[in-house]
């Protein structure tokens, strides 16, 4: 299991600059969210509605961020690793729900074990939550990257770092 930390730009602000209303504490971010110059240039993961639906149905509000205009294009990748959308976790979640990241966390985890079932290769996954941290309001980006199976180990890092308790920006490997 393979672990990097590193500091994400604050989801609310760039949100509010690129038109999107996140009205969630659970969201899945668009692809591009960092660096693209307006709505236009995002676009979601081919897996993003999926993924919500799937979330939703274990009983957690999940938003897929996209323009009050219209629905964002679709990505869809040919690769042998299996990429998550970015989950977006917002302080208050982990303050108010304390249940929802360990839900959220084995629902993935089982959800990519099962889509990698059939496809006979390593059941490796590779996943970015962005943890938005309780005092500084800045937020943190964990990638992951190893088998679909140990993503729910993730919870006590998320945690740690929503509580400002990951060291710098330097990059970890649990």
């Amino acid at each position: 299991m393979d672990t990097r930390v590193t500091d994400f730009v604050n989801v609310r602000a760039r949100a509010a600059e690129l038109r999107l209303e996140l009205k969630s504490e659970l969201a899945i971010l668009p692809r591009h969210f960092e660096d693209a110059n307006d709505s236009a240039g995002l676009a979601h993961e081919a897996e993003a509605s999926t993924l919500r639906k799937v979330l939703d149905d274990a009983g957690l509000a999940v938003q897929q961020l996209e323009p009050p205009t219209g629905r964002l294009a679709i990505v869809v990748e040919h690769t042998a690793e299996w990429v998550l959308p970015v989950l977006f976790v917002g302080s208050m979640l982990l303050t108010q729900n304390s249940y929802a990241i360990q839900v959220a966390l084995s629902v993935l985890g089982s959800y990519a074990a099962d889509f990698l079932k059939g496809v006979g290769a390593t059941q490796e996954v590779k996943l970015t939550v962005v943890v938005e941290r309780t005092r500084a309001g800045s937020c943190r980006r964990l990638d992951y990257q190893g088998p679909a199976s140990r993503v729910k180990e993730l919870e006590g890092l998320i945690r740690s770092i929503q509580d400002d308790r990951s060291a710098g920006s330097d990059p970890r490997s649990v």
